[in-house]
């Protein structure tokens, strides 16, 4: 699973991640984001469902260019001792 740290949420509720980072963790088989010590966990078959918002955004450094797309924080409320046990 890719692991991404995010340090803003968009109106407390919202968090960006990009396009290419969203291809990333298909292909790695799930996505875990981190923002102030909580993370969420989001799962192949959750991945397929998102979808980019807006315009292309060119890259100002000559990366990548890409879109952003929006999830609504969700943080895991697990027992950290117990792990992904009760997901599978």
């Amino acid at each position: 699973m890719l692991r991404l740290k995010k340090t803003k949420l968009f109106k407390g509720t919202v968090v960006s991640i990009r396009s290419y980072e969203l291809d990333q963790a298909k292909r790695m088989g799930g996505l875990i984001l981190e923002h102030g010590g909580e993370t969420m966990t989001l799962y192949p078959f959750e991945l397929i469902q998102l979808k980019p918002t807006g315009n292309l955004i060119k890259s100002k450094t000559g990366g990548q260019d890409y879109w952003l797309i929006d999830i609504e924080w969700n943080p895991n409320n697990l027992d950290h001792n117990q792990g992904d046990l009760f997901n599978e």
